[in-house]
């Protein structure tokens, strides 16, 4: 799966303006959610929840350095991220759209079907899953994001991670003062 994160401002006539995007690593855990929902048919695997990780900096123009991680990285470093980093754990705005993959045009017809599915959150509350503080008071600045599905939506410990990225440092975005941060996912579901 090819897979494209991206922030954007949304301006008061509800406008969305584009920010930053990034690539995704798809994840090894990744073949469970997808094994369980197609396969067996357990749609509480689906996508359900987008992370938010952030770090709260000294100033706004301080940069949060991007952390190395490899295809096999879990659930674990979210559960140990401390101050000043932290995760909004954030439900999806609806369910995803469905278009087509740049080089799929031929193949499917526009508003009937497609492989390539977006997914929408917007930030929202005020204190990450770990306790740290979101809020633009304190330049909480976001840096990347991972995509999961929630078989259990009150407990973040079932979460399967299906992927994960992060912006360049001059991408990076701080919680506006006003408004809130909205994120969206982007998957090709083309052949390797």
């Amino acid at each position: 799966m090819i897979g494209r994160l991206g922030l954007y401002q949304r301006l008061p006539s509800g406008v969305l303006v584009p920010l930053a995007f990034a690539r995704n690593t798809q994840l090894v855990t990744a073949g469970f959610a997808i094994a369980k929902t197609l396969g067996m048919g357990d749609m509480s695997y689906k996508i359900s929840r987008i992370y938010v990780e952030y770090e709260n900096v000294a100033a706004p123009a301080n940069n949060v350095s991007v952390p190395s991680f490899d295809n096999t990285a879990g659930r674990t470093y979210y559960a140990n991220l401390s101050s000043p980093k932290d995760y909004l754990r954030l439900p999806l705005l609806g369910a995803p759209t469905l278009g087509i993959a740049t080089g799929y045009e031929s193949y499917f017809t526009d508003g009937v079907d497609g492989n390539k599915l977006t997914f929408l959150t917007q930030t929202a509350g005020t204190v990450g899953e770990n306790g740290v503080t979101f809020s633009n008071a304190l330049n909480s600045k976001v840096y990347g994001m991972a995509l999961a599905a929630a078989p259990d939506a009150d407990d973040e410990t079932q979460d399967v991670l299906v992927a994960r990225g992060y912006f360049a440092v001059a991408d990076q975005q701080l919680k506006p003062s006003v408004g809130q941060v909205v994120a969206s996912w982007e998957l090709d579901l083309t052949p390797n």
